[in-house]
């Protein structure tokens, strides 16, 4: 039986900075999420690392090869980072605020072509 929900510690520094975690998961599939707390360590790379380790953990634990993210569009390193491990956008449904804007919510996914 899978886990339902997969958390990890992101550390730096010999302390905890945020989060990355896996949710929704399927038979092959599994929803990507990054946390990290302080703003001053935005863009530094850390969140691509963490992803980078969350998913090859995915792929050889779990066998997860279809991986989905969402993030809000004002979230411009958030995207980046996203696009950066290959991601692609494959919709724009819902909105929220992020850090007091409101803004559309972009849903990512990174694996194997589905045929429809």
């Amino acid at each position: 039986m899978l886990d339902s929900q997969v958390r990890m510690a992101i550390e730096f520094e010999g302390r905890l900075i945020g989060y990355a975690d896996l949710a929704q998961i399927r038979t092959n599939a599994a929803e990507l999420g990054i946390s990290i707390g302080e703003s001053g360590l935005w863009g530094k790379g850390i969140g691509s690392l963490a992803a980078g380790k969350m998913m090859e953990l995915a792929r050889e634990k779990y066998g997860i090869t279809l991986f989905n993210a969402e993030t809000n569009e004002e979230n411009a390193r958030s995207r980046r980072m996203l696009e950066k491990l290959g991601f692609v956008e494959i919709s724009r449904v819902g909105r929220e605020a992020y850090l007091g804007k409101d803004g559309r919510l972009i849903q990512y996914r990174l694996g194997p072509v589905i045929e429809q």
